[in-house]
């Protein structure tokens, strides 16, 4: 973004989404990120912070669910506990859920399964798990996935 950067900057890249303003440029783990003033931010701070709201020392909270979301009506300021404890109440955390966890490609079966394997090349069994050889290698030398 340019260096005189200011709101209309901003709002040129918000599309609305029902009640959402949402960032319609550059995402990062489905955030807005942009660059004002020489700094990186995420672009929901970046609402609060063009609403005279300081964001200093503050999480910023999202009150529809939406990473994407700017509208400042649907922000607020809260501490890290606040956050977490909305993330909790809300069900939106990756955690372990019987046999496998969060986000993870390989299940607690999956990983017994690996590691009971024999005769076979890490980079074959990469290949039939779908997953990197350095993966299997923090598996089978128990670097990962400890608890299993």
């Amino acid at each position: 973004m340019k260096n005189g950067f200011g709101k209309k900057d901003f709002t040129d890249k918000l599309a609305p989404n029902g009640t959402c303003l949402e960032w319609t440029g550059c995402l990062n783990y489905g955030y807005g990120r942009t660059r004002a003033w020489g700094k990186a931010w995420r672009a929901h701070r970046l609402a609060l912070e063009l609403e005279g709201v300081d964001t200093t020392g503050h999480m910023v909270l999202h009150s529809c669910d939406n990473r994407k979301c700017c509208n400042p009506k649907h922000l607020r300021l809260g501490t890290h506990q606040e956050n977490m404890d909305d993330r909790n109440s809300r069900d939106r955390q990756a955690r372990l859920k019987g046999t496998d966890h969060g986000c993870a490609k390989l299940t607690d079966q999956d990983v017994h399964d690996i590691r009971a394997i024999t005769g076979m090349s890490q980079r074959a069994i990469a290949k039939q798990y779908g997953v990197d050889r350095s993966l299997i290698s923090l598996i089978v030398n128990r670097k990962i996935w400890k608890h299993i």
